[in-house]
């Protein structure tokens, strides 16, 4: 599963670099149990990046901070709720 922070200008100054690094630490630990076996989750595995600015605020100032995750668009985005989508996205790939 692909991580995508804008690393823009508006989205930094809204803190898409906090959620970065929180989100970071989230794929690490993330990562790190599945190896472990901790979590009955198979072949998925998260990548974070920071990416540069992909326009999505210019339409809407209200939209930065931006999180794309697997393509689907986070305006206004929240670490909570980033994380919440993932372990969710995680276990029902996996548990179909």
């Amino acid at each position: 599963m692909k991580i995508q922070v804008c690393a823009g200008a508006r989205c930094t100054m809204l803190g898409s670099d906090i959620i970065y690094n929180r989100l970071s630490d989230f794929v690490e630990e993330f990562n790190n149990r599945i190896y472990k076996g901790d979590l009955d989750v198979q072949e998925i595995e998260l990548e974070i990046e920071m990416v540069t600015c992909n326009d999505v605020c210019k339409k809407n100032k209200k939209n930065s901070p931006v999180v794309i995750v697997d393509g689907k668009i986070f305006t206004n985005a929240k670490t909570q709720v980033i994380m919440e989508y993932i372990l969710d996205k995680a276990f029902e790939e996996n548990f179909k």
